[in-house]
């Protein structure tokens, strides 16, 4: 099943810590992958001698985890931002382009997936919970809600007329639903 990021913690009220929330989700999906692919979107220099690496990652799965802690710390120190890079890590071989990777970060954070089984999710969100983070970071991608573009003006009227819709995360709902009451 796929994933998708609750945008809410990371980017409306940036409770959580978008590199903690990475290094944690990727070094422990990791362990079900073989394969990553890395690039860096946005460098911070053009000096750097490549911006692309990809490969087999270690057997051994604490070997494996730096390994991609590691290769996390290369892309945040490397790229202008930190959520502007690709990362994929999968149980089969993975290029810049792939279909959904486990762990699917293909350029900015909105785009975030993974492509998990239930009990893979659950083991996650176990271990979520015991590095401090919130359970539901993701959700299950027929969760996102996606409603008509609202707004009365002239561009919200063309967008519907266009068939674009505002989709929310199920935090985010709940937010724009609490605020329509206060």
């Amino acid at each position: 099943m796929r994933y998708l990021p609750e945008l809410y913690y990371l980017q409306d009220c940036k409770e959580v810590p978008l590199p903690k929330a990475v290094i944690v989700t990727a070094t422990f999906t990791a362990r079900w992958c073989d394969y990553f692919y890395a690039k860096i979107l946005a460098p911070r220099t053009k000096r750097l001698r490549s911006w692309e690496r990809c490969g087999s990652l270690p057997a051994n799965l604490q070997q494996k985890e730096l390994f991609v802690t590691n290769l996390l710390h290369w892309l945040f120190e490397n790229s202008f931002t930190d959520e502007l890079f690709c990362l994929r890590l999968d149980d089969k071989p993975v290029s810049r382009t792939s279909i959904v990777a486990k762990f699917d970060h293909p350029d900015d954070t909105g785009c975030w997936t993974l492509n998990l089984s239930d009990d893979q999710f659950a083991a996650l969100q176990d271990h979520w919970r015991k590095q401090e983070l919130p359970e539901d970071l993701f959700y299950p991608e027929t969760n996102a809600l996606c409603i008509p573009y609202p707004g009365t003006g002239i561009k919200s009227r063309l967008l519907r007329v266009l068939g674009i819709q505002k989709c929310y995360t199920p935090k985010q709902w709940q937010k724009t639903q609490h605020d329509k009451l206060t």
